[in-house]
């Protein structure tokens, strides 16, 4: 999965975010995990951005092979209800920890609350996420299921 961040609009950020992005396309991840902890410990509970970073946070720990990032970044999202890029950070993390069922759940909730999030569409895309069967009370291998499914795509 790709690692760039989606959200590019920094100029209500705090320099250290900025830089911890900067590190993670750099792939650089210490420095990634110590700019995004120190952005993350300089805000309080009610800050707006305090999900947004305790989710680069979480996720650039999970990179480094520190599990304990996934948890930052479940806890950010179970508090999460605006941004796109909280879940899309829960969902990486839990790619990485090869979590595939927790991984579709961070993207539903992710897309329940930004449906036109380009990143959160993108990894959707790249696992192929199945959309529900025409008529979900048969089987998917359901010959009508199977029909109704070619014509609605056309």
């Amino acid at each position: 999965m790709s690692l760039k961040p989606v959200y590019e609009d920094f100029s209500t950020c705090s320099a250290e975010f900025v830089d911890g992005v900067t590190h993670l396309k750099e792939h650089a991840l210490p420095k990634a995990v110590e700019s995004f902890q120190v952005a993350f410990e300089s805000v309080d509970r009610s800050d707006a951005y305090r999900n947004k970073y305790a989710s680069y946070c979480g996720l650039a720990r999970v990179l480094s092979g520190d599990a304990s990032g996934l948890n930052l970044c479940r806890e950010a999202a179970r508090s999460e209800f605006h941004d796109g890029d909280v879940f899309l950070n829960l969902a990486r993390a839990e790619w990485f920890f090869e979590n595939r069922k927790n991984t579709i759940v961070a993207l539903k909730k992710g897309l329940n609350i930004d449906n036109r999030h380009p990143g959160l569409r993108a990894m959707r895309e790249q696992l192929g996420l199945r959309v529900k069967s025409p008529l979900p009370f048969l089987p998917r291998s359901h010959p009508l299921n199977h029909t109704l499914g070619k014509l609605m795509r056309k």
